[in-house]
């Protein structure tokens, strides 16, 4: 990501007001990034032995991030837990996490799990889509692509719009926490509609899991690709039949190999 800075404005720095705030820091909540949010931001910086320099990078977005879900976060013992519940290993868990997230963890803030709306689900899922289509490129087409993405609180923006349109259909079209599972799973991952899905989504990393393991162990086939570390298998019926575009298999693959050898 580019660096946020003094006078920069926008929905990032909405989101970088509002982890300063859950922090501790007093600022505006405004979209603009001020004198008092740069002190905020050397304050934060040097509370956490950063770069002082009131630039917020990779580095000091990701350390606030994670000062501001601590406790949402999941431990060592439960990744091992869900490994044996699942007869699979740590590192399996620890790879699917790191390529769906980035290894980022399952929220952007509190309240706000990860999210990737899917404009081409949302196609699939509403009726009479081409009725929407104007004005809506960005969250409606037919096919597949990543040049709508806009990563953070942005796609709540877009998650929002589409609801506008039709509420359920859009949260069945957006993946959700730190395992990205798409809405319209959520009858695999053991809840009686997508509201509740999403309700639950929002609570934190460990129920984030939970919905994972059911997710798993509902499907025999993907669950027995994960135990025998078959990428390929698992990336189809996991990420879809776009998985080799993306080369999904081989990053889950590397990503396991990597936690495997730590």
């Amino acid at each position: 990501m580019s660096i946020i800075k003094l006078k920069d404005s926008g929905i990032r720095i909405k989101e970088l007001h509002l982890l300063l705030t859950t922090c501790g820091y007093s600022v505006s909540q405004s979209d603009v990034f001020d004198i008092n949010t740069e002190k905020a931001v050397r304050a934060f910086q040097a509370v956490e032995h950063l770069a002082v320099d009131g630039l917020v990078g990779n580095k000091t977005l990701e350390a606030l991030r994670k000062k501001a879900t601590v406790d949402s976060c999941i431990t060592e013992n439960d990744f091992q837990e869900t490994a044996n519940i699942l007869n699979i290993e740590v590192a399996a868990i620890k790879a699917i996490q790191k390529v769906e997230t980035g290894g980022r963890g399952g929220f952007i803030l509190p309240g706000k799990p990860a999210i990737l709306f899917e404009g081409h689900i949302f196609w699939q899922h509403l009726k009479n889509p081409e009725k929407y289509c104007a004005g809506n490129e960005d969250i409606l087409y037919k096919k597949w692509t990543k040049e709508y993405y806009k990563g953070g609180l942005a796609e709540y923006e877009r998650l929002e719009r589409a609801c506008r349109i039709d509420e359920k259909a859009a949260l069945m079209s957006a993946s959700y926490g730190m395992f990205q599972i798409m809405g319209f799973n959520y009858s695999a991952c053991g809840f009686k509609d997508v509201f509740s899905f999403v309700e639950t989504m929002k609570q934190n990393e460990g129920t984030q899991l939970k919905a994972f393991v059911s997710f798993i162990k509902n499907n025999n086939k993907m669950h027995t690709a994960l135990q025998n570390q078959e990428w390929a298998d698992f990336a189809r019926l996991y990420n879809g039949p776009g998985y080799a575009k993306n080369k999904y298999d081989k990053l889950l693959q590397d990503s396991y190999m990597e936690f495997k050898n730590e």
